[in-house]
């Protein structure tokens, strides 16, 4: 444990020395002045976003790389990755306000566009949700919700309360979370934003509740076209995106900006002011240490319950081997190919999007189903190895001494088996630990998307990463211990050996 301890802070300082500090100027001057300056440039963008097309139409020879949300676009811009990063204006600008003196805005915009919420084709709700925008259009709601999320003041930037009559049911609502101010988590982890409180208004209108879920922007249109959300949003009308989906009335016009590092990026405030800055955005400030707190539960919950159930799962197929039934053999096989030839992020949207596609259930249960069947297959294989590693000759002694093929295998095989192979699942544990961190892709706030949600917030990419490392690190850490200790116990070399019928003197 000491000599850990002493890894685990020799690699904070090696990573706090890379850290970026904050920059600072009054007024930052961007390293571009017009849209054409950036022909031939490299331009990151959101994943699913649809702006590389207006930019496209506008610049010849540029080149893209897409990024899970603005922040590490913004840091991909002030490490040198990208020249450009492309967002809605609105997004841009707090971007800009965040990361003051390293990025900056540049002056001329790409295009004008219009957002709208998204259904599924033929949704009954979209002639529904463009009756009420109409009239929220008209009566100056829509221009009272802009004017609210968009501005610098916080303190009124509170969801209405669902606390109306709501006979019609629940509307699930599917948002990416960190497109701020559109939609984005805040104190305590809960979604709110632009996107968010219209959502709630329209609910309201049509006599339901509403739940929202955030999940990568990616996976959105998977969430609404498989049904697990009955609408998703907003983002821009394409046509392409038009014949898979039905969209609303426009719901804000707004401009696609550009983000480009600027002039003054060199100046920076103190190594440590920055680092002190950081803690506060990433744990202090709207209690986001709550949202870690509750993401580490999650994954050691989603972790602990796959990791068990996997062994007792790996173990019921080292059974189903020995049974000597060619065919159960050969299922088992199958499974155990099938899962170690598909990536477990394949496996996990394939287990939420379509086989529980139509099944209101809980993406954490899905989590521990998908996760239970991966690290099955690995305990499995491993175990069967270490049983087939015992020379049969010790089988063939317990049969001739009266035991049955079964007190066999329990009382002399398995124990001597188990021996060769913890040390192996101990260290497939840890991986599976590290391996939940793809949770995120079926609406599950984990750890990692608790950091993923912070970063889009904060706009700081290095921070929130680094403190989900140093987590994840402390946490196997002291799994690992934990499972040293449990194996040692299970070690039947560490415990007195007694002879019946001898007393101990």
């Amino acid at each position: 444990m000491k000599s850990a301890l002493l890894s685990l802070l020799a690699a904070m300082v090696l990573l706090l020395a890379f850290a970026p500090a904050l920059a600072f100027a009054d007024e930052a001057t961007p390293e571009y002045q017009t849209l054409d300056e950036l022909s031939g440039k490299r331009f990151a963008y959101v994943n699913g976003s649809v702006y590389n097309q207006r930019v496209q139409e506008r610049l010849e020879g540029t080149s893209e790389d897409f990024y899970p949300s603005l922040s590490e676009c913004v840091a991909a811009v002030e490490a040198g990755k990208a020249d450009a990063a492309v967002q809605l204006s609105y997004c841009c600008q707090l971007a800009v306000n965040r990361r003051p003196g390293t990025v900056a805005l540049l002056p001329e915009p790409v295009a004008e566009v219009s957002e709208g919420f998204f259904f599924p084709r033929g949704s009954s709700l979209t002639a529904q949700f463009n009756d009420i925008i109409k009239r929220f259009s008209e009566d100056g709601t829509l221009k009272q919700l802009e004017e609210k999320w968009v501005a610098a003041d916080e303190s009124g930037k509170t969801l209405p309360e669902q606390d109306w009559d709501a006979p019609n049911g629940t509307l699930k609502f599917a948002t990416s979370g960190v497109i701020e101010p559109f939609s984005y988590v805040g104190q305590g982890g809960t979604p709110k934003g632009y996107d968010v409180e219209l959502a709630l208004l329209i609910a309201r209108e049509l006599g339901y509740h509403l739940e929202v879920s955030t999940i990568p922007m990616d996976s959105i249109f998977a969430a609404v076209d498989t049904g697990k959300a009955d609408f998703g949003g907003t983002l821009t009308n394409t046509p392409e995106r038009a014949s898979v989906c039905d969209f609303s009335e426009p719901v804000m016009p707004t401009t696609i900006s550009v983000i480009v590092k600027s002039k003054e990026a060199s100046s920076s405030a103190g190594f440590f002011e920055g680092i002190a800055d950081s803690f506060q955005k990433t744990f202090i400030e709207e209690d986001r240490w709550m949202l870690v707190l509750s993401g580490l539960g999650v994954t050691v919950l989603i972790s602990v319950l796959a990791g068990v159930l996997g062994l007792l799962l790996g173990y019921v197929t080292v059974l189903a081997r020995r049974s000597g039934v060619r065919w159960v053999g050969k299922v088992v096989d199958g499974y155990q190919a099938l899962m170690g030839r598909i990536p477990i992020v394949v496996v996990l949207m394939l287990l939420y999007y379509v086989v529980f596609g139509s099944v209101d259930i809980a993406g954490e249960i899905v989590a521990i189903i998908a996760f239970t069947l991966a690290f099955g297959a690995t305990a499995g294989s491993t175990m069967w190895t270490a049983v087939g590693g015992i020379d049969t000759i010790q089988e063939e002694t317990g049969l001739a001494l009266g035991y049955t093929r079964w007190e066999v295998f329990r009382k002399i095989i398995f124990p001597q088996a188990r021996q060769q192979f913890t040390p192996q699942l101990m260290g497939q544990f840890v991986n599976l630990v590290k391996d939940t961190a793809i949770v995120g892709y079926i609406s599950v706030t984990d750890l990692t998307r608790a950091s993923d949600l912070i970063r889009a917030r904060t706009m700081d990419a290095f921070f929130p990463l680094v403190s989900t490392a140093v987590i994840y690190f402390l946490f196997c850490l002291l799994l690992s211990w934990v499972l040293r200790k449990i194996a040692a116990r299970l070690d039947t070399a560490n415990r007195p050996r007694t002879i019946e019928g001898v007393e101990e003197r």
